[in-house]
């Protein structure tokens, strides 16, 4: 029931005109539409005053989810330190993936509704809520394998790599939505819409990318002068030191290390 309470909040905030519908419908709809307000059967989304509406609060949540929240979890836990990062991590990761379960229910109802599930959009949809339900436990098994060896494990690089490559399709994924749309006429997004989409999402996955490599470059480098990877990734202990430069000044040592 989750994507039918965002599709409330959303479609009613969103800024959308109401005589364009689905299929190039008004708001009343067309008999032959699933949208539309002939005798079809009770639609569970009718309260809605167009279809529009729906497709917006599924674009808007994925959007949020994949160019917004998930990568903002992975910047943050590249760049900062401080006791407790990996549970802000999870934090902004479990929401980013409710965020998802939400647009992918509106997503699916859609495709199966228009059948348009042979189309690229929907299938790395599916793809990628298939790879997003397994990151959860690869993360508790990296933070739980960390803690007890010190190190990354196998499962540290497949929750990291993982969660690099769902957050870049993910990206890309939006863009082909888009192109979906307007080739279907189907809720078409205006160009300027189109071009806000992707410069934010460039923005974005750079900074994403760069934050990525700069945690990478810190850890061995902290590794190089022999500073043992001990501690979880944000979960930084005051006791912990590490002797630096030529005067073996002592610093906390962090846990972007691992």
């Amino acid at each position: 029931m989750l994507f039918y309470v965002a599709a409330i909040i959303l479609a009613f905030t969103s800024r959308t005109n109401a005589q364009f519908g689905f299929g190039g419908y008004g708001g009343g709809g067309s008999p032959n539409s699933p949208f539309g307000g002939g005798n079809s059967g009770f639609d569970p989304f009718s309260f809605l005053s167009t279809g529009t509406k729906i497709l917006t609060a599924h674009a808007v949540l994925a959007s949020l989810a994949f160019v917004i929240f998930f990568p903002t979890g992975g910047i943050l836990i590249r760049l900062c330190s401080f006791r407790g990062l990996w549970l802000v991590h999870g934090l902004f990761q479990i929401f980013a993936y409710l965020l998802y379960i939400a647009a992918f229910g509106l997503g699916i109802w859609m495709a199966t509704n228009f059948r348009m599930l042979n189309q690229a959009h929907p299938i790395i949809g599916i793809v990628l809520f298939v790879l997003l339900f397994f990151q959860p436990l690869l993360g508790f098994l990296h933070h739980f394998m960390f803690k007890r060896h010190g190190r990354r494990m196998v499962w540290s690089y497949g929750h990291i790599w993982l969660g690099r490559v769902i957050i870049t399709l993910g990206i890309i994924n939006g863009g082909l939505g888009l192109q979906l749309a307007k080739r279907t006429r189907v809720g078409a997004p205006s160009n300027g819409r189109v071009v806000a989409y992707s410069v934010v999402a460039a923005i974005m996955w750079v900074v994403y990318v760069l934050a990525a490599l700069l945690g990478e470059i810190r850890r061995r480098r902290a590794l190089a002068r022999g500073a043992p990877a001990r501690k979880e990734e944000g979960d930084v202990d005051q006791n912990a030191y590490v002797e630096t430069g030529w005067s073996h000044n002592r610093q906390p040592l962090g846990s972007r290390y691992n």
